[in-house]
């Protein structure tokens, strides 16, 4: 396996959408709609602002640490035994959060399509592909979700056309009408699967340029809350917020509604076949952060000869885990948020207080180079072999610019006029929601103008967070 992995802006954002809307396709939608109900849909709302704070935290160390992943960062900022513990909670986590998406998969495997085969061959076939990727690196699973992605996407943006003839919108209405504390205990629900985007920081030394770790992971955040909340709409609007909260897996009962024509009404086998890779490529990138996780316990980044012991006791900890469906379910829905908010909010903290004793590199404040730091060279790792050519890189990039321009000049100010009309989208989104939440209770029409102006904030945000993401990419700093 090669210790060098670079992907590009628009793989890491895909990879990002991915990791955090294959949690929500399998096991929580159920759990959103009996706690919100009809307003399930604006449960991702909080759990998007809280990613954007964790974007943030990881282009601040990226920048004070460029070519250097959470792991090796925890040990330089903490110090070698702190840093330890740390990373010893982000292994356990990771190694949790593997469990329970192989488990809760092989469960709706088991439930809808392979009743009669016994679990235990489902969950055997799905570790031994997992180990067949943990040979490889992030760059290779990174190629894969660029094929089955934007066919996901697409799927998601014609279901409403492909269910026109279902819907019925007296089943939303009246929308944010509900109680503000069952929305706001959806978004905690969410919460806990979001918190899955520290999955990220295993891979910061892959992102070319820094600025392209805030937006790829601000961007692909802001896709997978309008990809979930399309299905949560969808699921209200076709099934009712009882009969959704009944289903185990809604999603694949709402897909199986769909029908075109009299022919084509097994709809749904085709639209597994697109989910299915997306699933996948969610827990094979959890795992590949796991193995560099144990790498990195040992100094290496090579983590091809742990792969096959680790994927065995993968194997092994997910069947004894759990004994039956509702307590896959249980763990995942309830314990997730209490995991992440115990320890994320306060590793993130301290990483950004502790980080400042450590200057920015040249290096990194003039290009996007992954160039060794002060701290890497500290140090004494052997991977500093990684990043040559980056010289030539600079090189270029100050041969290309104009005689006399500044290396903001060209795209700086595009760039931070797309991320601050993010930012104004996403705070717009939420006081819309806390508005049509006080407001509907006087006018049901300020719930259903507050309700539209949410969906038309997500869908902005979503292009705007696009174009700030192609601006980062375009500019060197």
């Amino acid at each position: 396996m090669d210790s060098k992995q670079i992907i590009n802006y628009r793989q890491m954002s895909w990879l990002i959408a991915s990791l955090l809307t294959g949690g929500g396709l399998v096991s929580i939608q159920h759990d959103l709609v009996r706690v919100a109900r009809m307003d399930a849909w604006f449960t991702y709302i909080l759990p998007t602002l809280y990613i954007v704070l964790v974007a943030y935290a990881f282009c601040k160390l990226a920048q004070r640490f460029p070519g250097r992943n959470l792991f090796e960062i925890n040990k330089i900022v903490m110090g070698k035994a702190v840093g330890l513990i740390f990373n010893l909670i982000l292994i356990v986590h990771f190694w949790l959060m593997l469990i329970r998406d192989v488990r809760s998969f092989s469960k709706f495997m088991g439930t809808i399509l392979l009743p009669t085969t016994p679990e235990e061959v489902v969950l055997f076939i799905m570790i031994l592909l997992i180990m067949y990727f943990g040979r490889t690196s992030i760059e290779v699973i990174g190629r894969v979700n660029d094929i089955f992605f934007p066919l996901f996407a697409l799927t998601i943006l014609l279901m409403p056309l492909m269910l026109t003839n279902e819907l019925d919108k007296s089943l939303i209405e009246p929308i944010l009408a509900g109680d503000f504390f069952n929305v706001f205990y959806g978004n905690m629900l969410s919460l806990g699967w979001y918190g899955d985007i520290f999955i990220a920081g295993a891979f910061l030394h892959a992102i070319s340029q820094i600025k392209q770790v805030r937006s790829a992971i601000r961007h692909g955040a802001i896709l997978s809350s309008l990809f979930l909340g399309i299905f949560l709409l969808m699921e209200v609007l076709v099934f009712g917020p009882i009969i959704s909260g009944n289903l185990i897996y809604p999603n694949y009962n709402l897909v199986q509604q769909i029908h075109i024509t009299d022919f084509l009404d097994r709809m749904d086998l085709l639209i597994l076949s697109i989910w299915a890779p997306i699933l996948f490529s969610k827990d094979i990138l959890i795992y590949l952060a796991l193995l560099t996780g144990l790498a990195s316990l040992v100094k290496q980044r090579d983590y091809s000869t742990i792969n096959t012991p680790i994927g065995y006791f993968i194997l092994l900890t997910s069947l004894l885990a759990f004994k039956n469906t509702t307590e896959v379910f249980s763990f995942g829905n309830y314990s997730s948020t209490v995991i992440v908010l115990s320890y994320q909010p306060l590793a993130l903290l301290l990483l950004l207080l502790l980080s400042r004793r450590f200057p920015v590199p040249k290096t990194s404040q003039n290009s996007g180079s992954n160039q060794p730091s002060p701290a890497r060279q500290d140090n004494g790792d052997s991977d500093s072999a990684n990043h040559t050519g980056a010289d030539d890189n600079q090189k270029g990039t100050n041969q290309n610019r104009r005689p006399g321009s500044s290396p903001l000049s060209a795209h700086g100010p595009s760039y931070h006029l797309w991320s601050r009309l993010s930012n104004i989208l996403l705070t717009t989104s939420i006081v819309s929601v806390v508005a049509g939440l006080w407001g509907s209770e006087y006018f049901a029409a300020i719930g259903v103008v507050c309700g539209i102006i949410y969906g038309l904030t997500m869908t902005l945000a979503a292009i705007s967070s696009y174009m700030e993401l192609t601006q980062a990419r375009q500019q060197r700093i």
